[in-house]
């Protein structure tokens, strides 16, 4: 399992779509994979694994100041840009929103997203 955890908004950029989200005070992608033990007759160990499919969970922190609407959309897709690597995660939907309302702090949204897959590009500045 694979895990990007970012927690300083400054050293990233994140969109939802093609709009630029503000008042990210956390991010983290999970990759969850899904395997498929292969057992020979008569053995209690399985001799291989078979990959199935793989999930991504992504979880952000939100200020609730800022305009939260851009994440209910369905089939969303979240790409971060992080210096020279950008991560394209597609067909996000939400599975859980909590609004943290707590006496001298901030009010933030938690996001619990799923996604469908991820692509990860190294854009090279040559020259």
């Amino acid at each position: 399992m694979n895990e990007l955890r970012i927690t300083r908004s400054g050293d990233i950029e994140l969109f939802a779509g093609e709009e630029q989200l503000f008042g990210v005070i956390d991010f983290s992608a999970k990759e969850l994979y899904e395997s498929y033990p292969i057992r020979e007759y008569l053995s209690g160990e399985p001799v291989a694994l078979i990959n199935g499919r793989t999930d991504y969970e992504l979880r952000l922190s939100v200020l609730s100041l800022f305009r939260s609407d851009l994440l209910v959309s369905d089939d969303l897709t979240l790409r971060v840009v992080d210096g020279d690597v950008t991560y394209r995660y597609e067909g996000c939907t939400v599975m859980r929103h909590e609004r943290s309302v707590k006496a001298g702090k901030n009010v933030v949204d938690e996001y619990v997203l799923a996604a469908k897959s991820m692509r990860k590009q190294v854009n090279d500045h040559a020259g």
